[in-house]
C-alpha cells in the first residue's frame, strides 16, 4: 500500500512541476511578445495620425494645432466596425 501512495505522490508532484513549467513558459512567451505587439499598435496609430494630417490639410489647406503646445498629445481613437449588425 505504501508503494502505490509513493508513487502516486511522485506522479502527483510531476505534475505540478510539469504545469509550473508550462505557466512560466507561458508568461516569458507572453513578455516577449509585448514589445512585438506595442509595435504594431504604435505602427498603426502613425498611419493613422499621418492619414488623419493629411485628410486634415486637404480638407481645410492648413494643419491647425490643436492644443497650443509643441508637446505631442497621443490622439484616442475609437475603432468601430464599418458596419454594426444587431
Amino acid at each position: 500500500m505504501g508503494a502505490v501512495c509513493t508513487w502516486g505522490f511522485y506522479k502527483l508532484g510531476q505534475g505540478i512541476r510539469e504545469q509550473n513549467e508550462l505557466a512560466r513558459e507561458k508568461m516569458w512567451s507572453r513578455i516577449h511578445l509585448i514589445p512585438l505587439l506595442q509595435a504594431e499598435e504604435d505602427r498603426d496609430l502613425a498611419r493613422r495620425h499621418m492619414a488623419d494630417q493629411a485628410r486634415e490639410k486637404q480638407l481645410t489647406g492648413d494643419n491647425i494645432k490643436v492644443y497650443n503646445s509643441d508637446r505631442y498629445v497621443r490622439p484616442t481613437y475609437a475603432i468601430t466596425p464599418a458596419s454594426t449588425t444587431k
